[in-house]
């Protein structure tokens, strides 16, 4: 198949080089770096652009780099590896920047003035607190390929803390490991920093037999950071903890992942640890996400606020240091596990000015606005996806401030351009690398009426 030298313009959404053929089609390609002149093999042809493959770098970036990773542009977890780390903040900040611009939320200038400088991680390895492994037909476990559904084996990643590590390089020693990796398709390891200890799901391609249920109880024993195993299937209710044969009896294993929180002295803030549920949500990163929560108390000095709704609250990461501040704070989500988990957190806290319910961010919303309800603050961490379905009902809850914390710029262009369409201004943006490594990136963005 022919190739072409072209010359790269720039990095765009989900990490892709672009540019343009002699011919002036788009192509796009991964692992280039913007003013690289390479040479490419072109690929599928989309609706406007053509996919292409990298032949060779003919004249490199000087911001280029080597990957440490073996495993770099074959397995599909990373894409940035090549990209000294200041630069990805800036690719990264820029895909952002032009993602909020081509919405036409803001004109160039006063976005330039609202954007912070972004919150760089100090550790661009082994941040990770939780990762998914796929597992193939003969027990190798590891990533998927780029593009692919083919397994790229490993033996240890080099994002994820080092207790995760650990535990997977044993994996090899415990013969019960090896039982259950018979017949998994997904071993997700967990990483609880506040004890240094791993939990450890195992997802089946089949329901669990007793012969497996003894084998989790024995990984506990074989695993010695591991403290709990749970077994998964589809169609089946997950089954554990298995803590293997010293564990007690006695004592509360529902709650196992313990994530500890550093005082913030200038927010009167107290040390704390949140507890969270085998299998619930927290950020991946928990050093970016101690400082993504310092980034919201600053902000919300700005607002004269005493009431605050996070509306997609899970175990309470933002609502319990934001109940440190306020006056009461009220929590939604949908899973019953992160409700629970809020709720002892809040105990733990000693807090008792705020509550969690388990509602979805748009009943609650609505129900709130229908009862007459007034709040200053509104927390928005949706999924992917956004939250357009709740943001016409902010004006029914007293055009509170909204922080908007999103892990998709394309999402929440969108839902930024709904709010500015009723009245919403920007106030502050910050990029915030949460993934370093990869092209993903979380942003927060504060928004007035």
């Amino acid at each position: 198949m022919q190739t072409e030298k072209v010359l790269i313009d720039k990095v765009v959404t989900g990490g892709l080089g672009l540019g343009r053929m002699a011919d002036g089609m788009v192509f796009m390609i991964p692992f280039v770096l913007p003013g690289e002149e390479v040479l490419i093999r072109p690929g599928r042809r989309k609706k406007n652009y053509l996919e292409a493959a990298l032949v060779e770098v003919v004249s490199g970036s000087p911001r280029r780099i080597e990957a440490d990773c073996p495993h770099f542009g074959v397995c599909g977890g990373c894409d940035f590896q090549h990209v000294e780390y200041g630069y990805q903040l800036e690719l990264k900040s820029g895909v952002l920047r032009e993602n909020l611009a081509a919405a036409k939320i803001i004109d160039d200038s006063e976005l330039e003035k609202v954007t912070e400088e972004p919150l760089e991680a100090d550790r661009p390895f082994g941040y990770r607190q939780r990762l998914r492994l796929q597992v193939d037909n003969n027990g190798g476990y590891g990533f998927f390929r780029r593009s692919s559904h083919e397994v790229e084996v490993i033996e240890s990643c080099p994002l994820a803390m080092p207790s995760i590590n650990k535990v997977m390089e044993s994996f090899g020693s415990s013969e019960a490991v090896g039982h259950l990796l018979d017949t998994a398709r997904e071993v997700e390891l967990l990483a609880s920093p506040g004890d240094e200890s791993v939990v450890l799901i195992v997802r089946l391609r089949r329901k669990p037999r007793p012969a497996d249920l003894k084998a989790a109880d024995r990984a506990s024993d074989q695993l010695k950071t591991v403290k709990a195993v749970y077994l998964a299937a589809d169609s089946v209710r997950t089954q554990g903890p298995f803590c293997g044969s010293g564990s007690d009896d006695d004592e509360d294993r529902s709650l196992l992942l313990l994530l500890p929180f550093p005082a913030i002295p200038h927010h009167r803030i107290p040390a704390y640890t949140l507890s969270q549920e085998a299998g619930g949500f927290s950020q991946v990163n928990p050093e970016q996400n101690r400082k993504m929560i310092a980034t919201m108390l600053d902000w919300v000095d700005t607002l004269k606020a005493e009431r605050a709704l996070d509306l997609f609250g899970g175990m309470g990461n933002f609502s319990i240091p934001l109940a440190m501040k306020f006056k009461e704070v009220i929590g939604l989500d949908r899973q019953r596990a992160a409700i629970r988990g809020a709720e002892q957190n809040a105990e733990k806290a000693g807090l008792s000015n705020c509550s969690f319910i388990r509602k979805s961010a748009e009943d609650g919303i609505k129900e709130f606005g229908a009862a007459g309800e007034v709040f200053d603050l509104v927390l928005l961490d949706p999924p992917r996806r956004g939250c357009r379905e709740v943001l016409p009902f902010l004006s029914e809850i007293g055009n509170p401030a909204v922080i908007y914390i999103s892990c998709d710029p394309a999402t929440l262009a969108r839902d930024l351009k709904d709010m500015s369409e009723n009245g919403y201004t920007v106030r502050k943006v910050k990029m915030v690398d949460m993934f370093p490594q990869t092209h993903h990136l979380e942003s927060m963005v504060l928004l007035t009426r």
